[in-house]
């Protein structure tokens, strides 16, 4: 008898995404500008990663306006051409 492969459920079980999140967070009439990383499933993950990432940065403060400028999917497209020459071991 053959194992049988199931494709599908190799692409459910897939690891997760690393996402780049672009935010400014305004607190006691300063304003901060981030930039972070948070490796996440879905979008959804991501906005609980970043709630919790925000509460441990600002447990202190009374109140936070943030305002997420860019939720994205980080993508490596790395050309080595462009490096050619530039650096050597």
């Amino acid at each position: 008898m053959e194992p049988t492969h199931n494709a599908e459920e190799e692409w459910s079980h897939k690891s997760p995404k690393t996402w780049m999140v672009e935010y400014t967070v305004e607190v006691d009439e300063e304003s901060h500008r981030h930039l972070s990383l948070i490796r996440a499933d879905d979008v959804t993950d991501v906005h609980h990663q970043l709630l919790q990432e925000l509460r441990k940065a600002y447990q202190t403060s009374s109140k936070v306006d943030v305002t997420v400028h860019r939720i994205e999917p980080v993508t490596t497209n790395t050309d080595t051409l462009y490096f050619e020459g530039m650096y050597a071991p």
